[in-house]
This record gives structure tokens, C-alpha cells and sequence, in this order.
């Protein structure tokens, strides 16, 4: 397999590539000419389909993408259900093709730029004079639309005259310009003719360039380099919108004067509505009607509108659809509680028309949006791999379950550049298809599992889980041979593409997802500059680079522990309800450095800052000395709210902390019931037995333990049942388990004798309702 950095006549290559598709596509094609259906193509007819959706999305050829998509849709349906299709599904299928053939035959000969005397064009594109017809010409003119390119404001006021025109695209380097084209629009709606919709193409993303733009009436602006597909289908919805279905709202509402007027003032503004006056029939109207929005009164009889958002929420399908509150209760508190419950918004009675059209509308169309990010969000789209963030969140999910697992894993990193020094020379397209081209080589080396994802404009990164270190160095040498091969120029060129691979082991030391990466990117970088023909593995700095941080850490280090000896280390208070013991309270103090201080937090974790500044003994003192203060003074006032607090792993091995928190206790007259002290579980594998006779003894004073950041799986149990802690902290990334995995989690723990404490969130949403029957302690209180 031989790549080159080379991309010239693109526009070429892309119909030739399109055109083979879509022959392999016919070739394979499952509805035989006698209009039976043969199963034994549809794997290479799907392969090809998903082929040409990802080359169409990268040019911008939005009908071809949808085709695609419609068939490779449609296909999986009929073959998933593996029975033969109708003859309705049949011709449907044809008929797709057909049209599908046809958009690939309109690709050929696609229509060229006008004059502004041929005035039969429906995109007119402002750019300056010395930049050539680019991609984005292209595209525009590959999906059959008329593209006028103009290099002057007189220009453009000849175009404007023949009114044809539907979309106005201009660079912002004419944004000076702008009132005297605005004056251009202005005198076509005074004519009555159409003004064409205004889109920017920036070379900039900054917030002072898109205020600008806003200022100038444009309804979108899109930063360079410009995503094809999305460009293309904003033309597309001005051009050609389709035609949309009616957003539906359902009405819950008990008096039915008051569901009559707010159905009435929604259908209006063009919303379908349903209005049930039956709270208790709420979900049955959920699963028929499908709403996009639910408008519901906070007091009706048999079930309140709270308890009905939480029920509402139980079930995944309803989980998006936003909740709005429309009652006349005026108590700030009682608002609070029903946005906890899981509501969006809450409008107050009475409420103005346009207020309540406008929170509506605005809500659906954000929910709308935001499903449609969080689908787009996790794709570069100019390759269609997965993209750094998704990275990330694996990196994330991979380093904490090093700690229970008995794999490596491991984090490879290819760069084509060095854009410190070098900036890549490469077209975007030409990058674009050199990177796509490695991801697909890396997937014959590495596993279905493993993780490939585009980092950068010129990086890929995969992550990936092995049983030894030898396998992850097996790969790597694999790797680096197949690139060299596959990057080399021709024999007699020099033109051989330049790569460097780096290797980062991913262990359970508290590092972030970003630090692995960044670490994987320094070695990538150290290989590309020194021409290594093998991967290059992560080195911690040494000699200058460290002393280089000195003056700065030991800045930071007298900080933290001036704090330590002023008492500007304070707590806040995170409070926890009991699910099933009705008004039980638990209250986690959370310590932080005081806003007076100057520290500054590695990681924004005090504990990690602490460790890394050799103060974690000191730390856990003052963490135990006003803990215990605390209990004395609950104690004081009748107050038996249990209280929690995390100490370091460094204090399981310090028989110094335990005599420290005896005779605190002693001072103060105490014992330590009312205490609970957790512990990040994969900070104390390393000692197990160690661990085991210090939770015994903090047993012996009355206290009891907690096992944090625990992964509920066998491995974790067993130790729960060794150290035979009273209390488990399922790791963060459970909290959106299946509701099955969250009563077998609930099962296992409790069978051990031990309580479900839920660990702290930001956001309501974060965690699965489901939990709330499964856990013992539930987070009473959230930032939103």
C-alpha cells in the first residue's frame, strides 16, 4: 500500500472514486432484476454505501450523503430482520438507487460559474480576485447549484440586480465593506424583490469577527477551514428547505379552561398540541403522542407535576424531551425543587403569550440542536473518525480501570508535522486523505477495539488495552514498519512523507486524560525532529527541564502549607439525602484552599497538590483535626448528621494518623460514630493488608470507611469483602449504567453488607434516575 502526499486533480479523482462505488454498489446490488431479494450482497453493498457517505460528506455533495444514508438505512432494516422484503420495500430500494445514480451522473458536469449579465444563478460568492475558484465552489456547483463569483462591490450590486440569487456568500475581508452592501439589500426589499441570505466564510473564529457578523444581519458564519457538509446543507435549507413536521406539545393540566387557552395560544404559533387533564394518564400520552415538549402545571390532584418529571425521566426515550412548568406557585424554593426534579424551565402564572411561545419554541429547538451536536460532536468530519474529545473521555475511562485490571494500556501518537517549527505544506484535502489512509492501515494492525481517532489537523491517536507490555512494543514496531513502507516516495524522489510515533503507557497514577496525551504528543514530536524511523516512548523530564519548574513549585509548596498552618484550608459542605429513610441526612466536607490563598490546584485536586508537594501527612492532620471539631460540635447541638471526609492513600500506611485521630477524639470526649472516612480504593491495591488493619482500627474508634471511586466489578467486590468496608463510591462513569447493571451493583454491595453512597456531581442529569432506588445516599443539592 502506497500513499503520497500528493492530491492534484482532486476533483477527478473524487468523480472516478465516486463513480467505482457506485459500480461496486450496482454489482452488489440485493434486488435481483427479477425483483427477488438476495441477501449475499448486502455486506459489500453496505461496506460500499458507508464508502461513498463518507467521500460525499467530505466534498459537501449533500444529496449524494442522504441517498446514501436512506439506502444504508433502509438495507439494514430488511436484513436485520432477515425475512424477504415487500414489494414496496423492493421498489423503494430501486427507486433509490436510481436517484442515487443520477446524483452521481450530475456530479460529471456540474454547472459553472455565471456572469452577472446571465443572471440564472442561485449563490452569488464575494471572495477576493487573486483566490481561485476553491473547494467550496466546487461543492456548491456539484450539487447542481448556479455559483456566480464576484470580486468587487460594483460587481456584486449588477449581480443583486437580477434578483435570481438565494444565498449571498461573502469573505470577511469585505467585512469593512459591508454597510454599502447592506444598502445594496436594503433597496432589493424596498423593491420588493428578494434579498438573498447572508453567510460568512472567516479565516478567524474569534468572538469580536461573529459579533460583527451578527451586527451585519447574517444568519450564520463558518470558520476557515470550512466544514463542506455543513456549508452545503445551510445552502441546501435556504435554496431547497424541507419540509418540516410540526413540533408537537403535550399539555398537562388539570383545570381544562386553562389547557383550552395555553392549547389555543400554541397552535398558533404553528405547534401541534395535546392537552390531557388526567395527570395519572401522562405516560400513555408520552409513548402515543411523542411530544417534543411537555408544558405541564406544578399542583394538580392524584400526582404532582414534580413526581411526574421524575417518573417521566425514569424511561431512556423520554429523557430529552424538555419539561417546562407553567403554574402560578411564586415560592423560589419550591421552583428550585421542581427544576431538580429534572425540568428546563419554569414559567410563572400569568405569563405573557410571546413569553410562553418564545420559552417553548426555543426550548424544542434546543434540545433539537443539542441531540443533533452530541451526535455530530464526536466525528471529525472531514475524515469521518472520531475525534480528540472522544479520545479523551476513553483516556479518562482507561486510566482509572488500570487500577483493576491486569492489561496495559496504551496510547500510540502519529504525526505528519511539526507545526511549532514546520507548518504542514499539505492542502487540507491532501491531509485529509494521507491521514484517513494510515487510519485505515493501523485498523489491519490493531484490534476492533482499539481506538482510533484524529487528534489534530496532522495527528492521529489510537488507544489501545493488551495483556503484556511486549504486545503494545510488538504493535508499535508493526506500526512504524508499515508506515515507513507505506509513506516512502518512489525509488529515484526524495519526497518521502515524514511521520513520528510516539507511546505513552497509561497506568493508574492520577494523571488527566489531557496530561497522557500531551505526553504522547511530546514523544511524537521528539521521534518527527529526530527523523526515528521506530515510535518513540514518553520520558519524564530530567535535569534543567526540572529545575526549570523549581522556583515555581516551591512557590506553590510554601503556599499550601502557610494555608495549612493559618487554617485557609476551609470546607464546604455537600450534602447527601437518604433514599429510603426519609429525612436522613449525610454531609461530605469537601476541602479547599480559601480565596485568599495563591494556590493553585495540579488537576483542580487538593489531594493530588498536596501529594505532589510531599505535604499529604500534614494535610490529613488538618483534615482530621477540624473534622473531628465538627463532630464535637454537632455533638454539641443534638445534630447527629453523619459526616464524611476523604484522607490520602499515604494515611492507611501511617500508623502516626491513627494515634493523631485517638487522641483528637479523646481531647474532645468523642468517639468517632458519626465519622466516615473514605479512601480512593485504586490508591490502596498496592497494600491491601495494610489497608485492611487500618479500616480495623478506625472500626475499633467507632468509624466507619468508605471505598471510593469503586468499579463494581468482581475484582472490586472481593475486595470489598477483604477490607469489609461499610460503604462504596461507584466510579462516576457508572452513573449512567442500564438500569440492569445498576440492581446488580445495588445487589452485590448490599449482599456485603455495605452502603451505595453516590458520588458527587455538577448536574442533575448526570445521574441515571435509576439510582435513586439502588443507592442509599443520593446527592440532595446540584450546581444547575
Amino acid at each position: 500500500m502506497k500513499m503520497t502526499a500528493t492530491g492534484n486533480s482532486h476533483n477527478r479523482l473524487l468523480q472516478q472514486q465516486l463513480t467505482e462505488i457506485l459500480a461496486d454498489i450496482e454489482g452488489n446490488w440485493p434486488v435481483l432484476p427479477s425483483g427477488m431479494w438476495n441477501a449475499s450482497g448486502v455486506r459489500s453493498v453496505l461496506r460500499h454505501l458507508h464508502e461513498m457517505t463518507r467521500k460525499s460528506r467530505q466534498a459537501g455533495l449533500v444529496n449524494i450523503n442522504k441517498l446514501t444514508q436512506l439506502m444504508d438505512q433502509a438495507i439494514n432494516e430488511i436484513f436485520q430482520e432477515g425475512i424477504q422484503p415487500d414489494r414496496e420495500e423492493i421498489d423503494l430500494l430501486n427507486q433509490y438507487l436510481d436517484e442515487l445514480k443520477a446524483a452521481v451522473a450530475a456530479t460529471e458536469a456540474p454547472g459553472s460559474g455565471g456572469t452577472a449579465v446571465d443572471s440564472s444563478f442561485e449563490v452569488i460568492y464575494l471572495h477576493p480576485e487573486n483566490r481561485a475558484q476553491d473547494q467550496i465552489t466546487e461543492a456548491i456547483a456539484k450539487n447542481g447549484w448556479r455559483v456566480l463569483s464576484v470580486h468587487g462591490i460594483e460587481e456584486l450590486r449588477t449581480a443583486l440586480a437580477g434578483e435570481k440569487a438565494r444565498v449571498l456568500l461573502v469573505d470577511t475581508e469585505y467585512m469593512q465593506q459591508m454597510g454599502e452592501v447592506n444598502r445594496f439589500l436594503d433597496e432589493l426589499r424596498a423593491q420588493k424583490k428578494r434579498r438573498p441570505e447572508l453567510i460568512f466564510l472567516s479565516n478567524q473564529c474569534d468572538i469580536e469577527i461573529r459579533l460583527e457578523v451578527l451586527r451585519t444581519g447574517a444568519t450564520q458564519c463558518f470558520s476557515k477551514p470550512v466544514n463542506i457538509n455543513d456549508l452545503m446543507l445551510s445552502i441546501k435549507q435556504i435554496i431547497s428547505p424541507e419540509v418540516q413536521p410540526h413540533n408537537r406539545v403535550l399539555i398537562v393540566e388539570d383545570d381544562e379552561s386553562q389547557a383550552q387557552f395555553a392549547s389555543a395560544l400554541l397552535r398558533k404559533g404553528s405547534l401541534e398540541t395535546l392537552a390531557i387533564t388526567d395527570p395519572l394518564h401522562v405516560m400513555e400520552a408520552v409513548a402515543r403522542f411523542q411530544p417534543d415538549l411537555i408544558l405541564m402545571d406544578l399542583y394538580m390532584p392524584g400526582a404532582n407535576g414534580i413526581e411526574l418529571t421524575q417518573v417521566i425521566r425514569e424511561r431512556d426515550e423520554s429523557l430529552t424531551i424538555p419539561i417546562v412548568f407553567l403554574s402560578g406557585e411564586d415560592d423560589l424554593e419550591k421552583k428550585l425543587l421542581a427544576l431538580h426534579s429534572g425540568a428546563d424551565d419554569f414559567l410563572t402564572k400569568p405569563v405573557r403569550p410571546q413569553h410562553l411561545l418564545a420559552t417553548v419554541k426555543t426550548r424544542i429547538n434546543r434540545a433539537k440542536a443539542i441531540f443533533a451536536a452530541g451526535v455530530k460532536g464526536h466525528i471529525d468530519h472531514p475524515t469521518g473518525l472520531r475525534n480528540r474529545r472522544q479520545l479523551l473521555q476513553q483516556l479518562d475511562l482507561c486510566s482509572y480501570e488500570m487500577a483493576s485490571k491486569d492489561s496495559i494500556c496504551a496510547l500510540f501518537y502519529i504525526t505528519l508535522a511539526d507545526q511549532e517549527q514546520n507548518p504542514h505544506d499539505l492542502e487540507s484535502d491532501e491531509l485529509n486523505t494521507l491521514l484517513l489512509d494510515i487510519a485505515v492501515l493501523a485498523e489491519t494492525l490493531f484490534g476492533k477495539r482499539d481506538f482510533i481517532a484524529r487528534t489534530d489537523k496532522q495527528s492521529l491517536g489510537i488507544l489501545l488495552q493488551r495483556k503484556a507490555e511486549a504486545d503494545v512494543e510488538a504493535l508499535g514496531s508493526a506500526l512504524c514498519e508499515q508506515l515507513n513502507e507505506a509513506l516512502a516516495g518512489d525509488s529515484t524522489s526524495q519526497d518521502a512523507q515524514r511521520f513520528g510515533v510516539g507511546l505513552e503507557l497509561i497506568d493508574a497514577d492520577p494523571l488527566s486524560a489531557y496530561v497522557h496525551l500531551s505526553h504522547a504528543e511530546a514523544a511524537a514530536l521528539q521521534a518527527y525532529r529526530g527523523g526515528e524511523e521506530g515510535y518513540l516512548r514518553y520520558q519524564e523530564p530530567s535535569g534543567a527541564a526540572e529545575a526549570h519548574d523549581t522556583a515555581s513549585d516551591d512557590f506553590q509548596k510554601h503556599q499550601f502549607a502557610t494555608a495549612l498552618q493559618t487554617g485557609l484550608i476551609e470546607f464546604i459542605d455537600q450534602h447527601f439525602t437518604a433514599s429510603l429513610d426519609f429525612g436522613k441526612e449525610i454531609t461530605e466536607l469537601m476541602p479547599m484552599p480559601a480565596p485568599a490563598t495563591d494556590i493553585v490546584l495540579i488537576s483542580d485536586d487538593i489531594y493530588l497538590t498536596a501529594e505532589q508537594y510531599g505535604l499529604s501527612d500534614s494535610f490529613d492532620q488538618y483534615i482530621c483535626k477540624n473534622v473531628i471539631k465538627r463532630l464535637g460540635d454537632n455533638a454539641l447541638k443534638g445534630d447527629k448528621t453523619q459526616i464524611i471526609v476523604r484522607l490520602s492513600a499515604h494515611a492507611a500506611n501511617d500508623e502516626k494518623i491513627l494515634e493523631f485521630i485517638r487522641t483528637e477524639l479523646r481531647n474532645l470526649q468523642l468517639v468517632g460514630t458519626g465519622l466516615m472516612v473514605e479512601f480512593n480504593l485504586p490508591s490502596l491495591a498496592s497494600n491491601l493488608k495494610q489497608a485492611r488493619h487500618f479500616l480495623g482500627e478506625l472500626s475499633a474508634m467507632g468509624i466507619a470507611s468508605l471505598l471510593g471511586n469503586f468499579a463494581c466489578n468482581e475484582t472490586a467486590y472481593k475486595v470489598l469483602a477483604y477490607l469489609k468496608a461499610d460503604g462504596v463510591r461507584p466510579h462516576i462513569s457508572l452513573m449512567q449504567t442500564s438500569q440492569e447493571k445498576i440492581q446488580e451493583i445495588a445487589t452485590q454491595v448490599h449482599s456485603l453488607h455495605a452502603k451505595i453512597i453516590l458520588p458527587r456531581v455538577e448536574h442533575f442529569g448526570q445521574i441515571s434516575l435509576h439510582w435513586s432506588d439502588a443507592a442509599d445516599f443520593v446527592q440532595t443539592d446540584y450546581d444547575d
